[in-house]
């Protein structure tokens, strides 16, 4: 695995102190060349190769017209922070393989960037879409499902068989016996609870509409971003292999695979109530004299869902949280500092041969009401299960918003400073 060198991380995290939210504008240098603009192709075309290989240089030379360069300082949009301690993390479980992405969900902003393998390679798997999304893709079902109006968090579905496997009979059987049980969707997202959605997807939506909600989510299309990400697929068949459009909206084939970058934009659509924006992870870039050249402007990509999905959504990722497939990780994590957080997330596992190994994944996100950010943590296990990618995620949520809460209380108490103003602080004991 490349990580930051000394001087890169000195030059990222010290040099460049500025603070990472800078204007929302598009940087203008002005020089012996003339003013010309650097654009975000600009940027990218330069970082392209890198950012495949997990390398991160600040320094580099910049396109700036047709026949002109400049030299430039790449200031990274990661949360030093959270990158450390993702890092450390990752090298403390020591899985196989594994990835890491954490995002601010209004911006796009990429806030950490972790690619691990425990044998030797340079490739950045964050940014690599083999892996399956296993039920991570039930995300995309229920989108589809609760905005064509049939379905909501509270509907009540019939299914027999068991929670976590798929059978041809269970789902192209519909007949009622007494074995059949019943579970809401609600319930049956948070156990993800195969069955159930594969038959949503064999009867209840049209091939083509999850076709459409799955392009909207990221898949079967270039995801537009300052680093370019591998594109994810989802094999949807023709309504005539109803067993087969069971597996896809299952998540129960290696059929659709997504990279950890996706999976992180999937969840931040849904807390962004909808609007799924670029990723990036270039804040600015200075000449060496310091003068600002560019700056990142936030873009939408996409409006995956209206408002309204959005929301019963998140009440099925929460449940995941508290009463699903990840609670075990989550356990007394609302009794302590982080109890206002809004948290919800989606597991998902399977066995994948790219490479070979069990799939982990935990896509999530955590929302305090000013910040929102979205996860995507996944760990590849060959013989032994090292670590959870949901103990990783609640890691994440617990290292950015320690650091965040600290930073709004010294804002408040600078505030109070400034102002002469008293406050009285109560302790409960």
């Amino acid at each position: 695995m490349r990580r930051f060198t000394g001087s890169q991380k000195g030059a990222l995290f010290a040099v460049l102190s500025i603070a990472i939210a800078g204007s929302i504008v598009v940087g203008i240098f002005r020089g012996g060349f003339g003013t010309s603009r650097l654009t975000k192709e600009n940027v990218a075309k330069v970082i392209a190769d890198s950012a495949v290989l997990y390398d991160f240089p600040t320094e580099v030379e910049l396109p700036l017209g047709k026949r002109k360069k400049i030299n430039g300082i790449i200031q990274y949009s990661f949360d030093p922070q959270l990158q450390e301690d993702m890092e450390r993390l990752f090298h403390a479980y020591k899985p196989d393989y594994g990835a890491f992405v954490a995002m601010d969900a209004h911006t796009g902003r990429i806030l950490s960037m972790v690619s691990y393998s425990h044998h030797s390679t340079q490739e950045n798997l964050a940014l690599r879409a083999t892996f399956p999304s296993a039920s991570v893709f039930k995300v995309v079902t229920a989108a589809a499902a609760i905005e064509s109006g049939q379905f909501s968090a509270n509907t009540v579905i019939a299914y027999n068989g068991s929670n976590h496997t798929l059978y041809r009979s269970n789902v192209l059987k519909t007949q009622l016996t007494r074995w059949t049980r019943r579970i809401t969707l609600r319930d049956a997202f948070a156990k993800s609870v195969n069955t159930v959605f594969g038959k949503i997807g064999a009867f209840e939506i049209e091939p083509e509409d999850l076709r459409e909600y799955a392009d909207r989510f990221g898949f079967n299309r270039v995801i537009p971003a300052d680093f370019p990400i591998q594109m994810g697929r989802a094999e949807i068949p023709d309504i005539e292999d109803r067993f087969g459009l069971a597996e896809t909206a299952s998540g129960f084939t290696r059929d659709n695979t997504m990279s950890p970058l996706q999976g992180a934009l999937i969840a931040s659509a849904i807390v962004n109530d909808g609007m799924m924006m670029e990723p990036y992870m270039v804040q600015a870039v200075y000449s060496p004299e310091g003068e600002k050249l560019y700056t990142a402007d936030p873009q939408l990509s996409s409006m995956a869902v209206d408002p309204r999905t959005a929301a019963e959504i998140r009440s099925l990722m929460r449940e995941t949280v508290s009463r699903g497939t990840s609670r075990g990780a989550f356990r007394k994590f609302f009794k302590g500092p982080f109890a206002s957080l809004s948290v919800g997330g989606k597991t998902g596992s399977l066995t994948g041969t790219d490479p070979k190994g069990k799939y982990d994944w935990f896509v999530g996100y955590a929302d305090s009401g000013k910040h929102k950010i979205a996860i995507a943590a996944l760990t590849v296990h060959e013989k032994y299960w090292r670590v959870k990618s949901s103990y990783l995620a609640r890691r994440a949520i617990e290292s950015y918003f320690q650091e965040t809460f600290a930073n709004e209380a010294k804002e408040r108490a600078r505030f109070v400073h400034k102002n002469g103003r008293k406050t009285e602080v109560t302790r409960s004991l």
